[in-house]
């Protein structure tokens, strides 16, 4: 089938839902699916794929995220239109879904309520029924939806969004994780690589630096473990990585962004997987540490419940940070629950999480909605 996607990001731009995307259309396509992709454009980024389409676009004032101008000289015919967002590209999905009588999907991956500080000149109040209201009347025009957990389905339907929602998460490309070698060595590669002495132990978290991710928290609890062995690694970027700079902490490596191809590759530098964000609804992260082997420890939330399995292949903690580093402690000093933890992960995200997995389902949707 010919499939139109619709995104307010995409590559280059780094995001979870940059990088769902991309693996989604790259698994359509091994399918055999003809797919098209619509997308902002970017400062000193040459298309060269006559299957994306790039909006008109400018700066946002968030690090590197483009407001897109959603305008197309022209659409090919198509048989499916799975937008992204519910905004700017969204209302052009909308429009030509309507106008070429074709289903349109929506893949809901955000919780927009909890973004509302970088609309500070609205009371939050204000602001969070404004969003509510917007989606209830966006998601009117789509004929399904797709949520990536129990818990964003669960908050549609708080929201007063009855359509027909189906649960599928985002995929991680597994064939991306390097297993031709053993773990020690990819492990030993991917410390060389962020120069970490022998023998020392690795917290690793990849996140958006960023108020609504709770990076402070994961480095407030880091400073409270006070170890020489200990070191954290963070890999991302955001408004906030400046500030978090300054505080000049031992032993963290901020090492910036990476493409997925070589992301993939830097899991194996931890030895735990930590994560503080409360505003996930699924937390694409979390599946690709657990593809890696790495246990995982994040803070209780409803988003994440679906992706951890607290007590098997991580820790689901209470929000406070000793609790949170209790069960890190607990993590570092015993190998062998660290060694399981990771491969129950593994095995878990391999089955559930499967790019390929993920892409089958999704196709099955679409050809629910042409019959």
């Amino acid at each position: 089938m010919r499939i139109a996607i619709f995104a307010d990001s995409y590559k280059p731009y780094i995001s979870g839902v940059s990088c769902s995307i991309d693996t989604l259309v790259r698994e359509l396509k091994k399918l055999g699916h003809t797919v098209y992709i619509f997308a902002p454009s970017y400062p000193r980024h040459k298309e060269d794929n006559p299957d994306i389409f790039r909006f008109p676009s400018f700066p946002s004032g968030y690090p590197n995220f483009r407001v897109a101008i959603p305008f197309v000289r022209r659409f090919p015919k198509v048989d499916i239109i799975h937008s992204h967002s519910p905004f700017q590209a969204g209302l052009l999905a909308s429009f030509l879904a309507r106008k070429n009588n074709v289903p349109l999907i929506y893949s809901f991956h955000t919780l927009f309520t909890k973004y509302v500080h970088y609309a500070g000149f609205l009371p939050k109040k204000f602001a969070k029924m404004s969003i509510v209201a917007y989606l209830r009347s966006f998601c009117k025009r789509a004929e399904l939806i797709i949520a990536p957990s129990t818990l964003s389905k669960r908050v549609l339907r708080k929201w007063g969004i009855n359509i027909r929602c189906e649960i599928i998460p985002s995929g991680v490309d597994i064939e991306r994780l390097d297993k031709e070698k053993d773990f020690q060595t990819l492990k030993t590669k991917a410390c060389n690589f962020f120069k970490i002495p022998n023998g020392s132990k690795v917290l690793l978290t990849v996140s958006r630096i960023s108020k609504e991710k709770n990076i402070s928290f994961i480095i407030e609890a880091f400073k409270k473990l006070n170890r020489d062995d200990l070191y954290l690694v963070v890999i991302g970027n955001g408004p906030l990585l400046k500030e978090m700079k300054n505080k000049k902490i031992k032993n963290i490596i901020w090492a910036g962004e990476f493409p997925p191809e070589t992301l993939f590759k830097l899991y194996y530098a931890g030895d735990i997987f930590v994560f503080a964000s409360t505003t996930e609804t699924q937390g694409l992260v979390l599946a690709e540490a657990k593809a890696a082997g790495l246990p995982i420890i994040a803070l209780f939330a409803g988003g994440l419940v679906d992706t951890i399995r607290s007590g098997i292949d991580g820790f689901l903690t209470s929000r406070n940070v000793s609790s949170f580093n209790e069960h890190i402690i607990r993590l570092l000093n015993d190998d062998k629950l660290r060694e399981k933890m990771g491969k129950e992960g593994e095995l878990d995200a391999r089955e559930r999480f499967s790019s390929s997995h993920v892409a089958k389902q999704v196709e099955s949707i679409y050809n629910s909605l042409l019959r």
